[in-house]
């Protein structure tokens, strides 16, 4: 049997790919691929697939959809003192999810496994047991690792509107880009990825730069051709399941999660992530979130883990990683501020007609964002 564990990045499609493995998983068994569970929810939905004889229409429940990033959790968690977020509930000890996914293995004999979420990709720096771990869990030496990189500051300015779209309150990346991620795996991709190299010594891996992934039609379609496996062609596919705060509003959303009560944080959220179509706001890429000052700094801290990439995974004729890194450095042509002073007047234009509470109207209302 072969093992294809896609470890992540986060903000590189990961919801999409897990979506479109869920949502395929009898479609994917009958080829004889298994997407398989860790608990009870999963096994239920599974079985009702199959009695149906057809795979679920619409959104799944979370430990359905992503049972890996379920496991990564729960492993996070039982070895390294993490926490399992409220939103995966009633997880068993990883323990019994590493014998309920054998079982699965010995039951329905696959060709090939998929693992798939991006939360592994926190292993390396939480502790690197967890990689040991899930190297013995099961009886598989043809493994194949699949990761996908962003360059960094595109993937700083993502997952900073991801964790405004969880609630955090975090500085702002034009104050603090550096300092808040520099040791984490959301900058230091060789803390991400050394390890599993070294842990997985004999795997082949698949490290990919996220403009060749959006070139290539998407995280779906790129796994689909850099996986290693034979996939049936009738499987279904799905749009972008991950909206994200568009760039020029993420300022208003940031200083709401610092004023604002979290459910009523939430729904300010929530109202900001539904107004693309109603505002005029400029393309997110021309929006600059670091300054010139963050931006050189950004390159200069990055310079090891560029050259562990480019050492270690770059297909390039010029040997770069990622094919465009000497924009690292480049403005873009409109101020992070400048962007959500004129998002912020837009929106208070509407405020009358949207569904925010009485105090989320007037936390818009009153708000100003200085220059």
């Amino acid at each position: 049997m072969k093992l294809v564990i896609f470890m992540g990045h986060h903000k590189v499609g990961s919801t999409s790919l897990q979506r479109f493995l869920s949502q395929n998983y009898l479609g994917l068994l009958k080829a004889g691929i298994l997407y398989p569970s860790v608990e009870s929810q999963g096994f239920s939905h599974n079985i009702a697939a199959a009695l149906n004889g057809a795979d679920f229409e619409g959104d799944l429940p979370i430990n359905v959809r992503e049972p890996h990033n379920a496991l990564a959790f729960r492993m996070i968690a039982d070895v390294a003192h993490g926490t399992v977020p409220p939103f995966h509930k009633n997880l068993p000890h990883f323990r019994k999810m590493f014998v309920a996914i054998n079982e699965q293995i010995a039951t329905l004999k696959p060709r090939a496994m998929i693992l798939c979420g991006e939360v592994l990709s926190n292993f390396a720096a939480a502790d690197v047991r967890l990689i040991e771990l899930l190297k013995t869990a099961f009886d598989v030496s043809d493994v194949t690792i699949v990761a996908t990189l962003r360059r960094p500051d595109d993937y700083l300015i993502s997952w900073h509107g991801q964790r405004l779209k969880f609630g955090h309150t975090v500085a702002a990346l034009r104050d603090d880009a550096v300092g808040q991620y520099a040791r984490s795996i959301h900058f230091d991709y060789q803390l991400m990825l050394e390890a599993w190299t070294e842990v997985f010594d004999t795997a082949r891996f698949v490290v990919r730069d996220y403009s060749d992934i959006r070139a290539s039609g998407g995280s779906v379609e790129d796994f689909l051709q850099h996986s290693g496996l034979k996939f049936p062609e009738n499987l279904r596919r799905f749009s972008d399941a991950n909206p994200s705060i568009p760039t020029s509003l993420m300022e208003i959303a940031r200083r709401a999660n610092h004023a604002l009560p979290e459910p009523q944080a939430r729904r300010v959220r929530k109202f900001l992530m539904g107004l693309s179509d109603k505002l005029s706001l400029p393309p997110n890429h021309d929006v600059e979130m670091f300054g010139a000052e963050n931006r050189q700094n950004l390159a200069w801290q990055f310079e090891a883990a560029n050259s562990f990439l480019c050492a270690s995974f770059s297909e390039r004729d010029d040997g770069q990683f990622f094919a465009d890194f000497d924009k690292i450095t480049q403005i873009k042509p409109l101020p992070e501020l400048d962007a959500a002073n004129d998002a912020l007047a837009q929106v208070k234009k509407i405020l009358s007609d949207s569904d925010l509470s009485p105090e989320g109207r007037a936390f818009i209302a009153g708000l100003s964002l200085g220059a």
